[in-house]
């Protein structure tokens, strides 16, 4: 299979639907570049997640009042009472 993609002025190609298909790429990944004596090696970078990227999504405020409402007491609604001894 030969496939092609065009350079623009900006140096950027689109790289064709089969290739991505091939590594398994999304948007927002990152591709690597390797040079050897056979040519170009195209690869999909797997680095873990930043912190920022893992809780970008985050509602804090939302997580914030759940935490307080999960932190209040328990009232059962009746005294216990003290103890006798």
């Amino acid at each position: 299979m030969s496939l092609s993609a065009k350079l623009t002025s900006k140096g950027q190609i689109t790289i064709p639907i089969e290739i991505r298909r091939a590594l398994g790429v999304e948007t927002g990944d990152q591709i690597s570049f390797t040079i050897n004596e056979h040519g170009i090696v195209m690869d999909k970078l797997n680095r873990p997640l930043t912190i920022q990227e893992r809780f970008a999504d985050y509602d804090l405020k939302k997580l914030n009042k759940c935490l307080k409402e999960s932190m209040k007491e328990f009232d059962s609604g009746d005294d216990v009472g003290g103890e006798d001894i």
